[in-house]
C-alpha cells in the first residue's frame, strides 16, 4: 500500500512539474565522477574498444567491465559537435553503444548518428544496429515483427483519427493501448470500452500524451497502438549475449506482468528458448532480451525486443534448483545444456565485452 501512494505522488509530481532536468541533475552528483574516465590503456589488452557516453552514466558499466577486464578502452561522445571527428581520429577495433532513450530527441540522435557511422564504415558497432533502432520504441517493433512474419500479439496502429473510431465501433474489448515509448508498462493501459477509447483518442491526437517518467515536452500524438489483449498468459523473459541464454518469468501482478518487479525462475519453457534462438540467429541479435507471451492455447509469441533492460544489482538472471548460472545450446545434441556460475557482473557487461570481441574476430 505504501508503495501505491509513492507511485501516485511521484506521478502527480512528474506530470505536473517539469523535474526532469531535476532527475538529471541527481545523476550528474551521484556519477558525474565517470566523466574523468575519458580513456584507459592496458599493456596486456590487444584493443581498443570505444565506448559511447549514454547521457545518464549507464555506460558505466562497460567502464567498469573494461576496468575489470583489463581492456583499453575510449570514451565516445555522440552529444558534441565535434562526434564525427572523434570517431575519425580514435582508431577503435569497434564501438558499444548504450542510446539514451530518456528524451525521444536524445533517442533521435543515436539513431541518425549510430546510422550514419555504419552507413560510412567508420567502425564495427555493437550491439546490432537494428536491435538499437527498434529499442524503446513498440512502434517500430511491432512493425518490425510484422514485416519480418515474426509471431507476435495482433496489434493495430492508427495514423487516421476516423479510420480509428471505426474500428472502435465495431471491435471487441478490452484491447491495450500502448504508448510507443516507456518501460514497465508506464505507458500501457487496459480500454473497457468504447468511451474509454474514444477519450484516449481524442486526448492521443488533440493534445498528445506522455509517460509520467518523460520531459513535459517530449509527448506523442498523432497514432494509436492497439494490442489485442489476451487472458491467462504467462510471460518469460529470454536473454541472449553471444552464445549464452539466460531466463526468468515475469510474474503477473494487477492487471500487467511488465514493471511487477516479480519474477519466477526455473528452466526457461524449451518453446521460448528455440523461438528466441531462430529469430536472433536469423537477424543478428545477439545481444538482446525478448519478452514471449505463452497462450492458454501453448502459443510462443513475441511481445518485445530490447538490447538493454534494467537488472537490479547485477542479479544472476538464470537460476534453476537454485543454482545461478547460463544455457547453451548444442549443435550436436539438439539439447540445452545448463552451465553453474555468476555470469551478470556489471549489468552484463563483462560476458558482453568478451562475447563481442569473440564476434568481431570471427
Amino acid at each position: 500500500m505504501k508503495s501505491k501512494i509513492i507511485l501516485i505522488l511521484k506521478k502527480f509530481l512528474y506530470y505536473n512539474f517539469n523535474l526532469f532536468y531535476k532527475r538529471e541533475g541527481q545523476v550528474y552528483k551521484e556519477l558525474g565522477h565517470f566523466d574523468d574516465c575519458k580513456e584507459e590503456c592496458f599493456e596486456s589488452s590487444k584493443i581498443v574498444i570505444g565506448i559511447v557516453k549514454e547521457r545518464w552514466f549507464l555506460h558505466r558499466f562497460y567502464i567498469n567491465a573494461c576496468k575489470e577486464l583489463k581492456i583499453s578502452y575510449k570514451l565516445i561522445d555522440l552529444f558534441s559537435s565535434d562526434w564525427l571527428e572523434s570517431i575519425k581520429e580514435s582508431n577503435l577495433d569497434f564501438l558499444v553503444v548504450r542510446p539514451s532513450v530518456q528524451y525521444t530527441p536524445w533517442k533521435d540522435m543515436f539513431d541518425n548518428r549510430i546510422r550514419l557511422i555504419e552507413n560510412m564504415n567508420l567502425v564495427k558497432i555493437f550491439p546490432n544496429t537494428n536491435s538499437l533502432w527498434i529499442w524503446e520504441s513498440k512502434l517500430r517493433t511491432t512493425e518490425w515483427l510484422k514485416v519480418n512474419q515474426i509471431p507476435h500479439p495482433k496489434t493495430e496502429i492508427f495514423y487516421d483519427f476516423n479510420e480509428l473510431q471505426s474500428f472502435s465501433n465495431n471491435c471487441s474489448f478490452p484491447k491495450v493501448y500502448k504508448s510507443s515509448i516507456g518501460s514497465g508498462s508506464s505507458g500501457v493501459k487496459l480500454i473497457y470500452n468504447k468511451n474509454q477509447m474514444r477519450k484516449i483518442s481524442n486526448r492521443v491526437f488533440n493534445q498528445g500524451i506522455r509517460t509520467y517518467r518523460k520531459h513535459k515536452l517530449d509527448k506523442e500524438h498523432g497514432f494509436v497502438i492497439l494490442q489485442d489483449y489476451l487472458e491467462d498468459v504467462k510471460e518469460w523473459r529470454i536473454i541472449r549475449i553471444g552464445d549464452y541464454y539466460f531466463g526468468f518469468e515475469k510474474l503477473k501482478s494487477g492487471e500487467f506482468h511488465s514493471g511487477s518487479q516479480n519474477f519466477g525462475y526455473g528452466m526457461p519453457p524449451e518453446q521460448c528458448l528455440n523461438l528466441v534462438k531462430e529469430v536472433t540467429d536469423k537477424y543478428d541479435f545477439k545481444y538482446v532480451d525478448i519478452d514471449v507471451f505463452i497462450t492458454k492455447e501453448g502459443e510462443c509469441l513475441i511481445n518485445e525486443i530490447q538490447p538493454y533492460f534494467g537488472q537490479k544489482d547485477d542479479r544472476e538472471l538464470l537460476n534453476i534448483d537454485g543454482e545461478s548460472g547460463r544455457l547453451t545450446f548444442d549443435e550436436n545434441t539438439k539439447a540445452w545444456v545448463f552451465e553453474k556460475g555468476e555470469f551478470c557482473k556489471n549489468n552484463l557487461c563483462n560476458l558482453r565485452l568478451i562475447e563481442m570481441i569473440k564476434g568481431n574476430n570471427n
